[in-house]
This record gives structure tokens, C-alpha cells and sequence, in this order.
């Protein structure tokens, strides 16, 4: 299986690129000889074949296929110095001519060859992006007109954007079947700078075509891959040059920011097969210099294998000076270890540091020895709020199975997690809830994955006397319901009124996160709405009503789908005077507001908190562990010191743990209070 590597098109706004096009000292050094394009040139190139070499310059390559038995050849340049110079040097070769010509004015006749030869003159006469138009569509008829149908205009190229959008374009329209191959060329040790790579266009020519065929042949492949639109040939060339400059980077020096490498197999080139991350370690004695780390699969969102500063750690505690880091995608299936290492064998050497020995073997890695993990995707979604998205079990450390829910626009990041236990055979006919194909493994409601939620439960020591007193929540933005499994779980007398915006939601986290449980079912009710609009409409419903429905907590953890806001957790709109102000009217006399916190712009959040103050006078905050979310805990009383107040939290937790010992098996509630500060 050939492997096609992409780089992201955020590299493309480093200085490489402006660099890429502009050094070329000799340009027919980049578009390779002979012997590096025989492979082609044979493979769509017959010695029957009447060919025409446009702007053949000096090269000396029609010399060399006219001696490899490719004897009825055109030259044609517009040189006459040049033409004369390559006409008295190949004066032995009886049946190659050469003549000075114009190749948007030649005089030979309609469909007069079947292949038209092209070797960087398409790149010369469109050597920026303000190139002629109009000479170029000259060209580009002149060469429709004198090839036969069925020929093939072979156009070697440097690829650049606007080159390949008008080539592809044009010959498309003009019902030509489009291929695209990538030249594999031997690096030349006397040139600097980045080396690029050369690609082959390969134009066939039809009378009609029911639709446009676009197909690619990279990495030496030998069967072509169907694509749908120039606009994917595009982005496949530009990701083999981003990748080029990341390999030029990755030889000559260590990098801190080099972006994520993805690599697609030949036979299916819309779904990443490996995704990789180098690390390189700076001002560290490493014992090995390069390795590589294969994440097991599913747990490639979390924080040791899914953020930056968790790969570090990882590769200081291996010892590595580079490690690059493989995750695997959902969408295929890897036949193991072994298996892993032959397919990417060849791939990662590219990415080695500069001096490694010819003989080095690579050492591939895992979490556990050899085993790359499992991974069973349970259920697969689409909403017009949320996107797709996908609930998969996978087996952790230690063996440990957990359900994931993922959104399919955040791949790298988990909305929900639950770990998962055995079913209790007695309370079998009672758990609806879905669970894994053998029916034994089913949501554990005494497992709290995320900091941020754990930083809320334990919160709840600042409102409630005793863990076994009822009281109401309101949970805004249930998500996966694994804070709310949670709650209901530990705190027997605990009633939860859920807002979720989305209904696809709201349904897998009854169906697959353990909320359909009967132990559960009626303590807590989900309401499918916008969480602004239900706390307005209860709050004048309250303001009216003589029973109102108030709540001891309310927990706001929504996050926003503006990608261009700094604060992503809460939505902004959240944040406006005629929200903040209902919640006095939905809310008990000394009670608190608990917001997932998530703004990595500095000021913003400072505002956020200036205005939060003017509704809630006591605000503490803790940051999270592995994450740039904040905790913030809002309460509507200002009665007493707010230091002293922790300090009675943490007596009444010590307690709390005692008593619920058995459900806290996974974190502090002591510890975790120690986190806040006075806002």
C-alpha cells in the first residue's frame, strides 16, 4: 500500500514557500533526466508514437529517447541560436528534425501527432501568477489542435497553483482525461534550498467524455486513484510540497511547530490513514535519536498523546531526540504491530534528523508492549447543529474499556467520556441503556473523566449541607450527560433538569452514556432548547407563579460554535445583562452558578469575570490541570469572607469523602477545593 502524505496548509504561511519557486538556479535541474522520467516517458510513449517536444531549449532528452528507440521526434523552440546549436549536435540522428517555431503559432497540421512533449516550458511562460492569459490559451488551443484523438499531451511541471488550476482547468473542459503522476527524482547534492518536487500532467484526448476524470498516481503507485475536482488535484500537489518543505526543515535542524503530517493510502485518498506529530526535544541529552510512537488506537484525544506538551513528556521519559507520534484513524483497520512497521517503514526515514547512520534501525513503540489497541465505533450521527459525530468504545490502560464521544469537525478532542463495567446480571432486564456487542459492558455512573467537571461536583460542597440532602441542578449543555450520570450516581436525593440544545445529543447521551438507566430516569428530566430562552421563560413564569421552580445549582457548560470567538466556552451570548439577570429569578437564596470557563485570550476573560461580578458578588476560580479551562463558581450572597468560606468548604469535604468514599474513587474532592481562588 503506497502512502500519500499531506501537510497542513498552515505551513504554507511560513517564508519556505515564498522561497520554494523563487530559487531555482537551473531550472531544468528540478524536472529530472532521463533516467528518472524513462518510467513515464515508457509507460504513456510508444516508438510508434509521432512526437513533438515544444521548447526543447538544450535539453539534451530527445537525444536520449531517440537513442532509447523514439525516433520520429519535432523539436521545436523559438530560439533560432538554440535550434541551430541542437540541429548540428544531432546531425546523425536522420529522423529527429528540429525547426524554430512558435508554440501558440505552429504551422503543422490538425491532429498531426499523438503526443505533444512538455518539459518546463509551461512553467517558463507562466512564471508567476500575472503570466500571459491569453498567450497561454494560444498555446494550450494550439496543442489541442495538432494532437490526434487519443493522444497525449505529457506536460512535466513544478505545479505551482495558478499553473496547475489553468492547465487542469482547460484540457478538463476540452474533454480530456486528466492524470496526474509525481516524478520520483534523485535529489541533487550541489543545489540549495528546498528541492521540489516535479510532477507529470498527463492530458488524453477524447471526442467525448460523459463526465470530467480527474485521477492521481502518486509515490510510484501503478493502479490510478479516481478524484472528484481540480480542486482536490490541487490541494494533493500543494500537500506534496508542503511536505517537501517539511522534510527539507525536518533534516536540516529540530523544529517546535512542526504541523501535523497525514498520510492517505493510495486507495482511499478522502480518509487519513496515519496522522503523525515530530517532536523534537532542544537542550536535552537524549539516549536514542529518533524513534517512533504508535498511539494505541482511541486514545489519541487524550492529553498525553493529543496535546503538544503531553507528547513532550512522553518523548523526555523515552528518551528520544526526535519521536514522531502515529495515531490511527477510525475509519480503517491496521492488522497490527508488525504490520504497522512495514507499511511506514520506508515513510518515517524521511522524516529523520540530519547524521543518522545508513544502518539504524528504527525502533517502533507502543503504550503496552506491542498492542495497538481496539477500537469499536458504536454509533455514527449527523445534526444540522453539531455536524457529524461518532460514539466508539476503545480499551484503555490497564485493559480498561471506555466510551468516546467525538465530534467529527474536533476530531483531536473528546466531548464526552464514560468508562464502562460489567453488567450486573440482577439488574440486567432493568438497563436499557446500549452497551458493547456481547451486552456486558455498560456505562459506569462512578467515573468522572474531565478535570473541569470534577472541579464542579466537588463545588457542590460549597451549596449542599450533606451529600444525602435533595436538592435541584440545572445543567445548560448536558453533552455526553457524563457530569449529570455522575451526579445522579453519587448523590441519591439529586434532581436534574438537563437543556440541550441539540436532540441528536441529547439522544445518544440517554441511549449510549448510561441516562436511560431506570435507577436514574426520574431524577432527572432533559429538555431539547436554547438555554437562554428556557431560563426566560421560566423566570417570568417564576416571577408570576406562586410555586416557583428554583434551583440550588446552576451548572452552564455549552460551548460556542463560533471558531472565531476567543471565549469558546461559554457562547458570548450567555454573557448578556438579560440572562444574567433572569438567573436571580430561577435561582435559590444562597446558591451558586458554576461556568466552564474556556478563553485563552487574557483581557476577555477579565471581562467575562468584571461582568459576572455585577450579579454575583462572591466569584472564585480554579484553572484546570492539563487544560486552559477555567472553573468559576458564582454565588449570589456576599456574606462573610471568602477565604474563611474555603476554609469551611474543605472541613465540610473531608467529610463528604468519608461518606462517599466508594463513589470517589478517581479524585478529591479536598484536593480539588484547594484549587479555588478569589476570583
Amino acid at each position: 500500500m503506497d502512502l500519500l502524505p499531506k501537510v497542513s496548509s498552515d505551513f504554507s504561511t511560513s517564508g519556505y514557500w515564498e522561497t520554494f519557486f523563487s530559487k531555482r538556479l537551473q531550472a531544468f535541474e528540478w524536472y529530472g533526466n532521463y533516467l528518472e522520467l524513462c518510467g513515464l516517458l515508457h509507460r504513456y510513449i510508444k516508438p510508434k508514437d509521432d512526437i513533438l517536444v515544444i521548447g526543447c531549449g538544450n535539453s539534451i532528452l530527445s537525444e536520449q529517447m531517440y537513442n532509447a528507440g523514439f525516433n520520429k521526434i519535432m523539436n521545436i523552440d523559438i530560439s533560432q541560436t538554440v535550434i541551430k546549436q541542437m540541429r548540428l549536435k544531432n546531425k546523425d540522428k536522420t529522423e529527429m528534425d528540429w525547426k524554430v517555431m512558435d508554440v501558440t503559432n505552429m504551422d503543422f497540421e490538425n491532429g498531426q501527432y499523438s503526443v505533444v512533449l512538455d518539459k518546463g516550458t509551461l512553467d517558463a511562460m507562466m512564471s508567476d501568477d500575472a503570466g500571459e492569459e491569453t498567450t497561454v490559451e494560444k498555446m494550450f488551443d494550439e496543442i489541442d489542435r495538432v494532437l490526434r484523438t487519443g493522444g497525449r499531451y505529457i506536460c512535466f511541471s513544478l505545479a505551482q497553483d495558478h499553473i496547475v488550476r489553468k492547465v487542469v482547468r482547460y484540457f478538463s473542459d476540452h474533454q480530456y482525461l486528466v492524470r496526474i503522476h509525481k516524478v520520483s527524482t534523485v535529489p541533487n547534492q550541489e543545489s540549495t534550498g528546498v528541492q521540489m518536487p516535479v510532477f507529470s500532467f498527463i492530458f488524453t484526448k477524447f471526442v467525448k467524455l460523459p463526465s470530467k476524470i480527474f485521477e492521481v498516481c502518486f509515490e510510484d503507485s501503478v493502479k490510478p486513484t479516481r478524484i472528484q475536482s481540480e480542486d482536490e488535484i490541487i490541494e494533493l500537489t500543494k500537500s506534496q510540497q508542503y511536505y517537501a518543505m517539511l522534510k527539507n526543515q525536518l533534516s536540516s535542524e529540530t523544529t517546535t511547530n512542526a504541523p501535523p503530517i497525514e498520510l492517505f493510502s493510495s486507495e482511499d485518498v478522502v480518509n487519513v490513514r496515519y496522522t503523525m506529530h515530530v517532536v523534537d526535544l532542544k537542550d536535552y541529552k537524549p539516549k536514542h535519536k529518533f524513534g517512533i510512537f504508535i498511539i494505541p488506537q482511541g486514545r489519541e484525544c487524550e492529553w498525553l498523546y493529543g496535546s503538544s506538551e503531553g507528547r513532550r513528556q512522553v518523548a523526555e521519559s523515552a528518551r528520544f531526540m526526535r519521536l514522531v507520534f502515529v495515531a490511527l484513524n477510525r475509519e480503517h483497520t491496521y492488522g497490527g504491530m508488525q504490520a504497522i512497521q512495514d507499511e511506514l517503514s520506508t515513510k518515517v526515514l524521511e522524516l529523520s534528523p540530519n547524521n543518522i547512520p545508513e544502518n539504524y534501525q528504527v525502533p517502533f513503540m507502543t503504550d503496552g508492549g506491542n498492542d495497538i489497541g481496539e477500537r469499536t465505533v458504536r454509533h455514527r450521527c449527523k445534526s444540522d447543529l453539531t455536524g457529524g459525530f461518532v460514539i466508539e468504545d476503545y480499551k484503555g490502560a490497564n485493559g480498561v474499556w471506555y466510551r468516546q464521544l467525538v465530534f467529527e469537525d474536533h476530531l483531536t478532542s473528546v466531548q464526552s467520556v464514560v468508562r464502562l463495567k460489567m453488567l450486573d446480571k440482577k439488574k440486567k432486564r432493568r438497563q436499557r441503556g446500549a452497551a458493547t456487542d456481547n451486552m456486558k459492558l455498560v456505562p459506569d455512573g462512578s467515573y468522572l473523566a474531565s478535570n473541569y467537571s470534577q472541579l464542579m461536583v466537588s463545588g457542590l460542597a460549597s451549596i449542599i449541607q450533606n451529600p444525602s440532602d435533595k436538592f435541584r441542578i440545572l445543567v445548560i449543555g448536558l453533552g455526553g450527560g457524563t457530569m449529570s450520570l455522575f451526579m445522579l450516581h453519587c448523590f441519591k436525593q439529586c434532581n436534574i433538569t438537563a437543556v440541550e440544545l441539540d436532540a441528536s445529543v441529547a439522544a445518544v447521551a440517554k441511549q449510549w452514556f448510561g441516562l436511560s438507566n431506570d435507577t436514574y430516569e426520574s431524577r432527572i428530566n432533559i429538555t431539547v432548547e436554547d438555554g437562554i430562552q428556557y431560563v426566560e421563560k421560566l423566570a417570568n413564569l417564576n416571577k408570576t407563579s406562586e410555586s416557583s421552580l428554583l434551583f440550588d445549582v446552576i451548572v452552564l457548560d455549552a460551548d460556542s460554535k463560533d471558531t472565531t470567538s476567543s471565549i469558546r466556552c461559554p457562547p458570548i451570548n450567555f454573557m448578556n445583562e438579560e440572562f444574567l439577570s433572569n438567573l436571580k429569578y430561577i435561582m435559590k437564596n444562597k446558591s451558586g452558578f458554576f461556568l466552564n470557563l474556556l478563553c485563552r485570550d487574557s483581557h476577555a476573560k477579565t471581562e467575562v469575570i468584571k461582568k459576572l461580578k455585577n450579579y454575583f458578588p462572591q466569584i472564585y476560580k480554579a484553572s484546570c490541570e492539563e487544560d486552559v479551562n477555567e472553573v468559576l463558581m458564582c454565588f449570589n450572597t456576599n456574606d462573610g469572607c471568602m477565604k474563611e468560606k474555603l476554609k469551611v468548604w474543605l472541613a465540610k469535604a473531608a467529610t463528604w469523602e468519608k461518606q462517599l468514599e466508594s463513589n470517589f474513587q478517581d479524585f478529591q474532592i479536598t484536593d480539588l477545593l484547594k484549587s479555588f481562588a478569589v476570583a
